[in-house]
């Protein structure tokens, strides 16, 4: 087993950085997942007003449910620009999110790095020291 790594703790902070950097991405990528099930909802509430009054406006209609339509129509428009606008936002959110990840995710490494070099140090000097020992070993005997 190698020396204990020095620097473990922070290695485990940077970890646990870069695990909360993912869970937070992740919870933002749901919420744009909802955002535009949501927009895809009212494109086809908008759609669904729209071909009514067409197929009503053949049958005739009234002035007072020509205004229902209309407004149910602005309605909807006005939640799609909503929807869209707060999709922008989210995206924005998320392209800071996923740099922030890569940030963490690359502290992380350089002080995975770190250790491996580490054990690696460890393993050669280990091996110096278990060569020496068995050269000196092997002069006694032959010295005998």
């Amino acid at each position: 087993m190698a020396g204990k790594f020095k620097l473990q703790s922070v290695l485990n902070y940077r970890q646990s950085l870069e695990g909360r950097a993912q869970q937070v991405l992740a919870a933002s990528l749901q919420q744009q997942s909802d955002l535009e099930g949501q927009l895809q909802q009212q494109r086809s509430n908008l759609q669904q007003y729209d071909g009514e009054l067409k197929k009503r406006q053949v049958e005739g209609l009234t002035v007072a449910e020509i205004d229902l339509y209309e407004s149910q129509i602005q309605h909807c428009r006005c939640l799609i620009e909503d929807v869209l606008l707060r999709l922008q936002r989210l995206e924005r959110q998320i392209l800071s999110e996923r740099k922030e990840l890569l940030h963490a995710a690359r502290e992380r490494q350089i002080m995975e790095k770190l250790k491996d070099k580490q054990e690696a140090e460890y393993r050669q000097e280990l091996s110096r020291k278990e060569r020496a020992m068995l050269d000196e070993i092997s002069l006694r005997s032959k010295g005998k």
